[in-house]
């Protein structure tokens, strides 16, 4: 297929930069099959999919069963891995989460299916969702009796009520980023404290799978982040970064999706020694951790 043609005139959406430059073409390996171009802002790097889906045509990119985060499919390699990492990794996030904040009301935007929300509920938190799919948020509502709203819940939620405000991959798809950190600043407290995970494109499992890079996910992934780029954003609607930390297992899920698209097929052997190497020169080499969550305050 054909790759989509870009209008060189595009500004960015950070920093409305105009200098903007193609880093490649990229194929939804997941869905449609279909390419796109992403920009890169030479001023401050903040990558963009391009062009953009229509809103009313972009639901349609995770119209799949096999969207896990949707579903909560098992029943293939992909599905499995991804839950049993999701579960373990239900403790670690909180236990960040209350080395941060010793806050009991948490917000968690793009919960999908509530099993993090559940979790901390549990741990006596009250907790609050936002979840666009619909078929997701019913999974959250009936199945763990948690109160989730669709994304225009967002703007009738109380200013200043949350004192923990979360975003697990999911910044990256939200159309407008920038409202988006204007409804976190609104909604969070003065000393409440935001966790915003993200993919990494300045990772070694990205250099290494270059454009079958599992994390490009064009183009259900608007925005592609370092660690400059979002210190950009967070800068501009008022928030400071206080510590940047690692999602270690990412590497392997990551890597384990890159293969399959990359080489036809899945290998666990491969993708545990790609995420094994991803996470070693991230702690001991020049590269970067695969995803990263920037943990942020109201200046």
């Amino acid at each position: 297929m054909e790759h989509i043609s870009i209008a060189t005139s595009s500004k960015c959406l950070l920093c409305d930069n105009k200098g903007l430059k193609s880093t490649g073409i990229y194929t939804d390996h997941f869905l449609s099959g279909e390419q796109f171009t992403i920009l890169k802002c030479e001023e401050c790097e903040l990558l963009m999919t391009h062009p953009m889906p229509e809103l009313s045509k972009l639901s349609g990119y995770y119209a799949s069963e096999n969207y896990i985060s949707h579903s909560n499919k098992r029943s293939d390699l992909f599905g499995m891995v991804y839950q049993m990492v999701r579960r373990f990794t239900h403790g670690r996030k909180y236990k960040l989460l209350t080395r941060f904040s010793s806050g009991q009301t948490i917000l968690d935007i793009g919960c999908a299916t509530g099993e993090f929300l559940k979790f901390c509920a549990a741990k006596g938190m009250t907790p609050t969702g936002i979840e666009p799919s619909e078929k997701a948020r019913k999974i959250a509502e009936s199945i763990h009796n948690l109160k989730v709203g669709d994304e225009h819940a967002i703007k009738e939620l109380q200013s200043s009520s949350f004192d923990i405000i979360t975003m697990w991959h999911v910044l990256e798809h939200v159309p407008d980023m920038n409202m988006r950190m204007g409804d976190i600043h609104r909604l969070l407290k003065d000393e409440g404290v935001a966790f915003i995970a993200l993919p990494n494109h300045a990772s070694h499992d990205a250099a290494y799978y270059k454009a079958f890079w599992a994390a490009w996910d064009v183009p259900r992934h608007l925005y592609h982040f370092n660690r400059k780029s979002f210190q950009s954003l967070a800068t501009k609607h008022g928030f400071r970064v206080i510590s940047i930390q690692p999602m270690v297992f990412d590497s392997y899920y990551v890597s384990l999706l890159s293969e399959k698209y990359k080489n036809g097929k899945s290998s666990l052997l491969k993708a545990a020694i790609r995420g094994f190497i991803s996470n070693y020169k991230a702690r001991f080499g020049k590269k970067e951790y695969s995803s990263l969550i920037y943990i942020i305050k109201k200046v």
